[in-house]
């Protein structure tokens, strides 16, 4: 998981998980797939939602970000948060 560097326009930092395949982000490219992190109460009931320590991983938030927005690393999913949240994006994806 990753805060985002600061937006230029708003001075903002956003949490994110990082939900691209590992062979997909090492390869290098300019780019990741993250989904972002919300860290109120208001979408813990979400069926795309999953609960960590940091907050709540929205698997329907999912958007391509430059790697260079990624920012500080700051923790990771456990394999079953992890599987989850790659489960609930594939269902966004799809349509589901």
């Amino acid at each position: 998981m990753h805060i985002s560097k600061a937006s230029p326009l708003t001075g903002e930092r956003q949490l994110y998980a990082v939900v691209s395949a590992d062979v997909y982000s090492a390869a290098g490219g300019p780019t990741v797939l993250v989904a972002e992190i919300e860290t109120g109460t208001r979408y813990r009931a979400s069926a795309y939602a999953t609960e960590t320590d940091y907050g709540v991983v929205l698997a329907d938030r999912v958007v391509w970000l430059p790697v260079d927005m990624l920012g500080e690393h700051f923790g990771r999913l456990c394999n079953q948060q992890r599987d989850r949240v790659v489960d609930q994006v594939v269902s966004v994806i799809r349509g589901q």
